[in-house]
């Protein structure tokens, strides 16, 4: 090679930083490993925020390289889309839907019928009459306005009860106004408002990942549904978990509400290492095995349609302390990364780091 080809050379290797430096695991490159690629037909999502897209540039290359799917953070909870009465503001929800159309990714849209994060406007001193206008319009004008951009949309969000069996539905203002019509208004108003059936409509829920008191109660209300005839396309199962909290009976349970008829998918999964437990080796490795069993499950279940993660990296993350993404502070890949690659592509558990 001649001097100025090897000067050449030399430059535009080093115009890559990443070049050398692309972190591996068991020598295979993280430049080489696309999550989107590895979970088809599934899709592999991430909640998305604006405050951080195109701000922070690491964080905008993995949005715009590993994941198909999108959901929102805030940007289409109703203190952010409805500040007011039917004053809405789509700019930022726009912005993500836009970023995943380039993108060729799916958009989830997340939520309409809340407890919390609701506009002050909507509150208890609203008759139920009120309530209900308010919630129709809320959902028709949010579906009328994304005609054709979403995929599916967590109608229902958290609204089983954490006192299960002694009480199904927790306690809040739709509860309080529409007692057990509270969902049923909800999924009916949303698929009036979409006709042609274009758009899942999901109910989202935490704590029903496993078989207990509390997936029994939101399967027996969703089977009671389903037999009255009320619209439910899927279930979301959040997978917020702690370290080894992954429940043995996930994959089982997953599958009895396919049994039903219905999607499932993971969408808001994250492994909490916890604060007070050390950042090591061991602790990245226990978390990879719980992202890789949570990713497994859905992989063997036919009708899990994707897994969503709450975040990207851990520095904006909704649990900013307990490393719980699958990308470190400095948006470098954890061995949770390798995990997940390992488990679309149907690979064995990852081990436990060994002392040499």
């Amino acid at each position: 090679m001649s001097p100025n080809a090897l000067t050449f050379a030399l430059i535009a290797l080093l115009s890559f930083p990443g070049a050398f430096t692309a972190p591996t695991q068991n020598g295979t490159s993280s430049q080489n490993i696309i999550l989107r690629d590895l979970a088809r037909p599934r899709y592999f999502g991430a909640a998305m925020n604006t405050t951080f897209l195109f701000h922070d540039q690491a964080y905008t290359k993995l949005i715009q390289t590993q994941f198909s799917a999108f959901t929102p953070e805030n940007e289409m909870k109703w203190e952010e889309i409805e500040p007011e009465p039917n004053q809405f503001v789509f700019g930022p929800a726009d912005e993500i839907v836009k970023e995943a159309q380039t993108l060729y990714a799916k958009v989830r849209g997340h939520n309409f019928e809340w407890n919390n994060q609701l506009a002050p406007w909507v509150n208890t001193s609203l008759t139920a009459v009120e309530l209900d206008r308010a919630l129709q319009n809320h959902i028709t004008t949010i579906l009328n306005h994304y005609r054709g951009k979403l995929y599916a949309v967590d109608v229902v969000n958290e609204l089983i009860s954490d006192n299960t069996p002694n009480e199904t539905f927790k306690q809040g203002i739709w509860d309080t106004k529409f007692g057990e019509d509270a969902i049923p208004k909800a999924l009916t108003y949303a698929r009036a408002a979409d006709p042609h059936n274009t758009v899942k409509l999901y109910i989202n829920e935490y704590g029903t990942e496993g078989i207990d008191s509390k997936s029994d109660a939101l399967y027996n209300v969703v089977k009671g549904f389903l037999a009255d005839g009320v619209p439910l396309d899927g279930i979301g199962f959040q997978c917020h978990f702690g370290l080894g909290q992954v429940p043995p009976t996930l994959q089982q349970n997953l599958r009895r509400f396919t049994d039903l008829g219905l999607d499932v998918a993971v969408t808001e999964l994250d492994i909490n290492i916890g604060t007070g437990n050390p950042q090591n080796a061991t602790a990245f490795a226990l978390q990879a095995q719980d992202y890789w069993t949570v990713v497994n499950a859905c992989v063997n279940v036919e009708r899990c349609v994707g897994v969503s993660v709450w975040g990207v990296s851990d520095d904006h993350s909704w649990l900013p302390n307990g490393a719980v993404l699958p990308w470190d502070k400095n948006k470098q890949p954890k061995p949770a990364f390798y995990a997940i690659a390992d488990a679309f592509q149907g690979k064995p558990k990852p081990g436990l780091p060994t002392d040499n």
